[in-house]
Order: C-alpha cells, then sequence, then structure tokens
C-alpha cells in the first residue's frame, strides 16, 4: 500500500522546486541587487510568482509546521532582495 498522502506528495514537489529552480534563481537575483543592479521585468515577474505560491506554501505550513522555519527564511530572502532592487532604483533614479 501507498502511505504518502496528499500533502507529502506536494511538500516534495515544492521543495524539489525550490532546490532545482528558486533557490539558484533568488542567489542569482540577490547576487545582482548587491551588486547595485536593477531588476528587470523576467526577474520581478519572477518574485511575483513566488509571493502567489507563497501564499498557498502559508496554507500548507499551517497544516505542517515543521517548515514554518524554512518558510519563514525564504520568505525573508525574498523580501531583502526586493527591498534591496527597491533601494537601486531609488538610488539610480536620483542620478
Amino acid at each position: 500500500m501507498n502511505n504518502i498522502s496528499k500533502d507529502d506528495g506536494i511538500i516534495t514537489v515544492m521543495l524539489l522546486r525550490l532546490k532545482q529552480q528558486r533557490l539558484p534563481r533568488i542567489f542569482a537575483m540577490h547576487e545582482k541587487v548587491l551588486r547595485g543592479d536593477l531588476l528587470d521585468d523576467y526577474d520581478i515577474n519572477f518574485l511575483d510568482s513566488v509571493c502567489c505560491e507563497a501564499r498557498n506554501c502559508h496554507l500548507l505550513c499551517q497544516q505542517h509546521p515543521e517548515f514554518n522555519d524554512l518558510f519563514s527564511r525564504i520568505t525573508h530572502f525574498y523580501h531583502e532582495i526586493a527591498l534591496a532592487a527597491l533601494e537601486n532604483e531609488k538610488h539610480r533614479s536620483l542620478h
């Protein structure tokens, strides 16, 4: 018998997506904003899509609190990148 729940399957897919797609992209964006570069439309669309996905993750974390710390850290990292990107935009518009 297969004892894998629907939540377990969703969590597995989300963790794989995080490892293989989200983290490499977000690390590259982090480096970009640390250099003072601006985010392009593709980067902004990516952040928008992960914010939408985060809402779904939040609901799942309510049922699986063992993932709360990971979810919080990743959400905070996205937030830091967005803030740095905004500062870069402000700095660029002043010059």
